[in-house]
C-alpha cells in the first residue's frame, strides 16, 4: 500500500479512537519512510493516547531533529513534560470518540472558505484545537499561535458574529485536512440568547449555510437594516437570520 493510503488509514484510526491501530499504521509508514515528520507527530499523539509517555517523547524528539521549529512536536513535548500530564486529561479535552459527536443546534461541521497558507494548514492534524475569532465582519479560524487558517462563509459568520459579540463561547477542532473542515461546538450561551441554538435546526437553513454566496444572493434580505436592527434581540421563534449581513 502506498504511503498516502496508509496515512489516510492512520488518520481514520485516530478519528475513530483506535489508537493502537494508529500506532501500528504509523510505525509501518516510518519503517519505510523514517523521515516522515507527519507520521512521527501522529505516532507521538497515538502513544500519548495509549499512555506510553516515553515513546511519545521519542517520536516528537525525532520530529524536532528533522524540523526544529515544528509547532506540533514542540507543543506536545511541552504537554508531556508537565507534571499534570495524563492520558485521561487528553481524552476529556479532545478524544475523537467524543470530540465529534453531533448535537443538533449545538455543533456543526463547517467547510471554511478563503484558506490560508497551505504550509500552515499542512502542519495540522485531525483533532487539533483551533480558535475562532471575530475580525471586522468575518469570523476567522486561527491556530493557537494566531496563524490564519480560513474564514467561515458569510451567512454563517453573520449569525455566529452576533452570538460571539453577545458572549457565547465555542470550541473548535480540525475534523478533516483535505478538504479542510472545522468542527465547532457551542460551550456556553449568553443570557440574551439562552434559548436560541447557535446553529439552524432546519434542513433549509443548514443547506443555506453551505451554499456559495452567489447562489443565495437573490434570497438575501434588505441590507439597508442598521447594525442595531441586525443584532437585536432574538428568540427561538425569531432567531438571528443565517443570511443576514451587515
Amino acid at each position: 500500500m502506498h504511503p498516502p493510503q496508509l496515512a489516510k488509514l492512520a488518520i481514520d484510526a485516530a478519528l475513530s479512537g483506535n489508537w493502537k491501530e494508529a500506532v501500528k499504521i504509523n510505525l509501518s509508514i516510518l519503517k519505510h519512510h523514517p523521515r516522515d515528520i507527519e507520521s512521527l507527530n501522529r505516532l507521538g499523539r497515538a502513544f500519548m493516547e495509549v499512555g506510553l509517555k516515553s515513546k511519545a517523547e521519542n517520536a516528537y524528539k525525532k520530529a524536532l531533529r528533522l524540523d526544529k521549529f515544528n509547532t506540533i512536536a514542540i507543543r506536545n513535548l511541552g504537554l508531556l513534560k508537565t507534571s499534570r500530564f495524563n492520558r485521561q486529561a487528553i481524552s476529556r479535552s479532545g478524544h475523537p470518540q467524543t470530540m465529534f459527536l453531533e448535537e443538533p443546534g449545538v455543533t456543526k461541521t463547517i467547510h471554511p472558505i478563503r484558506l490560508g497558507d497551505t504550509k500552515v494548514i499542512s502542519r495540522l492534524h485531525p483533532g487539533d484545537t483551533v480558535l475562532i475569532t471575530v475580525r471586522q465582519h468575518n469570523v476567522v479560524v486561527v491556530t493557537d499561535s494566531n496563524e490564519y487558517l480560513a474564514r467561515f462563509p458569510d451567512d454563517l459568520a453573520s449569525r455566529l458574529r452576533t452570538f460571539i459579540k453577545a458572549g457565547n463561547t465555542y470550541s473548535a477542532h480540525i475534523s478533516s485536512i483535505d478538504p479542510l473542515k472545522i468542527f465547532v461546538r457551542e460551550i456556553s450561551r449568553a443570557a440574551k440568547y439562552r434559548h436560541t441554538p447557535s446553529f439552524p435546526l432546519t434542513e433549509k437553513l443548514t443547506y443555506a449555510a453551505f451554499t456559495p454566496p452567489e447562489l443565495i444572493h437573490e434570497e438575501k434580505p434588505d441590507t439597508s437594516a442598521t447594525e442595531e436592527q441586525e443584532e437585536g434581540s432574538f428568540t427561538e421563534e425569531n432567531p438571528p437570520s443565517p443570511l443576514a449581513e451587515e
